[in-house]
This record gives C-alpha cells, structure tokens and sequence, in this order.
C-alpha cells in the first residue's frame, strides 16, 4: 500500500486563490479610471492605517496558510491553517469597513459589485473554498 497523502488539497487551493486574487486587480471601472490590486492600498509612509493593516492581513493570513499545509507542525497543524484562513477573512471585513468610511467611497458605495475585479472574485471564493477545506481537514 502507498503512503497517505496528507496534504490538505482544499485548502491549499484556497488560500492560493487569495494570494494570487490579491496581486490581481481587485476594482477597475472606467469612472474609476484605476485597476488596483491590493498592493497599491498599503501605504508604509504617514498614510500607514487600518486598511493597510486589513490588506496585509488578507495576503499574510493566506500565504503563512499556504505554507502551512506543507510543515507540519503536529496535531496543532490543523487549527493553525483555521486561524489563518479566520485571519485573512477578517482582514478584509476590516478592509471593506476602513475603505468605505469617506466620502468619496460612500459615494460610489452603493456601485462597489460593478468595479468589482478578477482579483476580488478569486479572493472571495478562495475565503469559501480555504474555509471549507480548513474545517473539513481536507
């Protein structure tokens, strides 16, 4: 009989669709006139704040998982790529919550689903697919 293979496959899938969704455009729009990907909002000069703490979250929460289902860590491997998956997902609500508080964006809030980009798609449905695979261990 072969070894059994004990890399979690959903998980990884996921949490490598939000690393890759974050370096893909995440809004664009032509009365937007930009294509952003989650880089450009962190900010390391005096404008360094809660979104760029939120989108550092959303790319760090998702890479240290990616990195996890390759090390193991013993039985506490399975909650660490929980906690992971858990950090990112709050990493973007407090993104959405510190991106729309001004006035420009409240604005152009009730649009936010047409700019929406690839990138932001691929994050979303990475946070479902890392989430299943963290609570199912597979």
């Amino acid at each position: 009989m072969g070894k059994k293979n004990s890399l979690p496959l959903i998980y990884l899938i996921g949490v490598l669709l939000v690393a890759i969704g974050f370096c893909l455009p995440l809004f664009s729009g032509k009365i937007l006139k930009i294509s952003a990907n989650g880089w450009n909002f962190i900010h390391f000069d005096k404008n360094f704040g809660w979104s760029s703490i939120a989108a550092l979250l959303i790319f760090f929460g998702a890479a240290i998982g990616a990195v996890l289902c390759f090390v193991n860590a013993g039985k506490s491997t399975n909650m660490l790529r929980l906690i992971c998956i858990i950090v990112s997902i709050v990493g973007g609500l407090i993104f959405f919550v510190k991106f729309n508080d001004n006035s420009i964006t409240k604005a152009i809030g009730k649009f936010s689903l047409k700019y929406m980009a690839v990138g932001l798609y691929m994050i979303i449905a990475g946070w479902i697919v890392g989430l299943i695979g963290a609570v199912t261990n597979k």
